[in-house]
């Protein structure tokens, strides 16, 4: 197979963002016109299974075409522990859990579809996964905000953040081990974010920063445009 050379807004990358919005409009908005009540714990399940599937079957694929390796596809990024944290939450519903993937969502899985790591891609199948799980990351969390009146509030942002870097120290062990650079704790990635600053250890520190930044920015916008939640569920 050829090799993949991706570039950031090139024909495939708009062609999924099309596509991605396409699906968040029709199936948040028009879904009970397309036969998927608001209350469909059956649409939850599915969904739930949709997003492990899409890890996994990456994986098999990855097997098959002799590009998996334990270094770089184990479920040890943040987005990919997300998705199984997102998978458990729209069925069982914790507020805890909500707004860890509230936060790794709409920061790190929103900047992993606008602006992708080529490197991870090594044919265009595995660029398509990637959009993909990404997308099913956010749109469980909104999902869970429209359906579900889930909400994250500013006082949870400290709990995240400790949360988010417990597991930071615990994929940094991972890596030393595995001489691997999950989370991207020991090299840079190959991304144009403009929210990456620097070098080690520098970029990780001022995504921390940018990454605060932009779970309050979200959290405005969800409280201008939702009603602001009343009764967290524990």
């Amino acid at each position: 197979m050829q090799p993949y050379i991706f570039e950031v807004f090139s024909l495939d990358h708009i062609i999924s963002l099309i596509v991605i919005i396409f699906l968040f409009i029709t199936l948040l908005k028009y879904n009970e016109k397309i036969g998927i009540k608001d209350d469909n714990k059956t649409f939850s399940v599915v969904l739930s299974i949709l997003m492990i599937f899409l890890d996994i079957s990456e994986d098999i694929v990855r097997v098959f075409t002799g590009y998996y390796s334990i270094t770089k596809d184990l479920p040890l990024q943040l987005c990919s522990i997300g998705v199984y944290l997102a998978a458990y939450n729209l069925i069982y519903r914790n507020q805890t859990i909500f707004n860890l993937i509230f936060y790794w969502g709409f920061v790190g899985a929103t900047n992993a579809i606008l602006t992708p790591d080529g490197d991870l891609f090594e044919l265009r199948i595995f660029f398509f996964y990637s959009q993909g799980y990404h997308a099913a990351l956010i749109f469980a969390v909104l999902w869970m905000m429209v359906k579900y009146d889930m909400r994250m509030e500013y006082k949870s942002i400290f709990q995240v953040v400790l949360y988010t870097n417990i597991i930071v120290g615990m994929i940094t062990l991972i890596n030393f081990m595995l001489d691997s650079n999950y989370m991207f704790l020991r090299v840079i990635p190959n991304s144009i974010s403009p929210f990456l600053m620097g070098q080690w250890p520098t970029y990780i520190i001022m995504v921390q920063v940018f990454s605060v930044g932009l779970v309050v920015l979200f959290i405005s916008i969800q409280n201008y445009f939702m009603k602001p939640l009343t009764k967290p569920l524990t």
